[in-house]
């Protein structure tokens, strides 16, 4: 009989179906209970998220849980949630440490990382907040530094925004705070962790919301709602020596320093051979599922050895002729999903190994502008083949979804 793995979060999805490869019988909360997850689980949707994931945990089999994005900022719901069956991840006392960006950022710049700064509030910044061309100057000649007003419970980018002193309001210190912009390339390192120390599983690009690709998002530095929310990650990308080095150290550092355990995730900027951490995520990541893919494993499986027998795993090197992908599709206007969209959905996975669109809603699911909708996912030799690919499974897809018409991309 398989092992119950109770999995709670905001999209439980990508873990659960990891889970069941590692012979687990996971049962979920999250906020949507799609068709593909109630195929390897036991799910059940969530209208208050995350106050109602109590109830699901207090009814859910007895078994270990695991959480996945979101709960990384209720600690106290962690806790209560940890006193009643054993926890797989960071406890509340590591969340409520390893979250505070002050914190994270003092440890990481005393091992010698580089680091962004940060600041409680706006006072002293540059007055406009945002240049309006590359070339704009302050008074002395130089160019005026970028900051990022960042909620501190930010998770996949939807409380991250470009500050602007005409748009500032009365600062709130217990909820906001301030990150100084860099520009490069998106990127989502992830680890796995257990007494002490860390293991590099990969690096990924992270594909945002107001950048087809993830690099130089929003370098115009005009502010954008949602620009920075996470839609998708590609790799695992090569790094030199030098590069995985520091991602190397970044993971040492905050395993050591906060305690961390399991699969976490750090979110950085890459310039060149530079690498910035901006906010760490203690918690399953949504790339994980591209390098579950791409080292044919289940990250849950490691995940739970890190957690329970305290065993880091060899990590293999990929393929460096196959790249994976995955891209969420929001929804561009209000729309319903179809019946005939869910059913070619279900056909254009039937027979493979891996899916290739994944988060798929029941019939008739009603959908607001802005909301995510379904998860495309794909696979070929190098970066281009995969974001040209998820391109067009996530444009037949959507115009199936719109139309309401039965459409089956090649």
């Amino acid at each position: 009989m398989r092992e119950t793995l109770l999995i709670l979060g905001a999209s439980a999805r990508a873990a659960a179906q990891s889970a069941r490869r590692a012979g687990f019988a996971p049962v979920c909360g999250d906020l949507f209970a799609d068709i593909d997850l109630r195929e390897c689980a036991q799910a059940t949707s969530v209208a208050d998220f995350p106050s109602e994931l109590e109830a699901v945990a207090r009814a859910a089999p007895q078994g270990a849980w695991m959480y996945t994005g979101g709960l990384e900022n209720y600690p106290a719901l962690v806790e209560r949630i940890a006193a009643a069956r054993p926890l797989w991840g960071n406890s509340a006392s590591v969340l409520r440490r390893v979250r505070d960006p002050f914190l994270t950022t003092e440890t990481l710049r005393s091992a010698g990382l580089d680091v962004p700064e940060c600041r409680l509030t706006a006072s002293g910044l540059f007055p406009d907040g945002v240049r309006r061309s590359p070339h704009d100057q302050d008074e002395a000649g130089r160019p005026p530094e970028l900051w990022l007003r960042k909620g501190r419970r930010s998770s996949g980018g939807n409380q991250v925004q470009f500050w602007r002193a005409s748009d500032e309001k009365a600062s709130d210190e217990r909820r906001s705070y301030y990150q100084k912009w860099i520009e490069g390339k998106s990127c989502g390192a992830v680890y796995i962790a257990a007494g002490g120390e860390a293991r590099l599983v990969g690096v990924t690009e992270q594909l945002l919301a107001g950048s087809e690709t993830g690099e130089g998002a929003a370098a115009d530095g005009e502010a954008a709602d949602g620009r920075f929310r996470y839609a998708g990650s590609v790799g695992p990308l090569p790094l030199s020596p030098g590069v995985r080095t520091t991602f190397e150290r970044i993971g040492q550092t905050l395993a050591r320093e906060f305690g961390l355990i399991g699969f976490f995730g750090v979110d950085t900027i890459l310039t060149g051979e530079r690498v910035w951490p901006v906010e760490v995520n203690p918690r399953y990541p949504a790339s994980a599922e591209i390098l579950d893919r791409a080292l044919e494993n289940s990250a849950v499986g490691w995940h739970v050895k890190a957690c329970r027998e305290r065993e880091l795993p060899v990590v293999p090197e990929p393929a460096v002729d196959r790249w994976h992908g995955k891209r969420i599709h929001f929804a561009r206007r209000d729309t319903v999903a179809s019946p005939e969209f869910v059913e070619n959905a279900m056909i254009c996975n039937s027979g493979r190994p891996w899916p290739t669109i994944a988060d798929i809603p029941a019939p008739e699911t009603r959908f607001h502008a802005g909301q995510p909708v379904f998860t495309v996912l794909a696979e070929g030799p190098n970066r281009e083949s995969v974001l040209q690919r998820l391109a067009a499974v996530e444009h037949d897809f959507a115009e199936a979804l719109s139309s309401n018409l039965p459409k089956r991309p090649g």
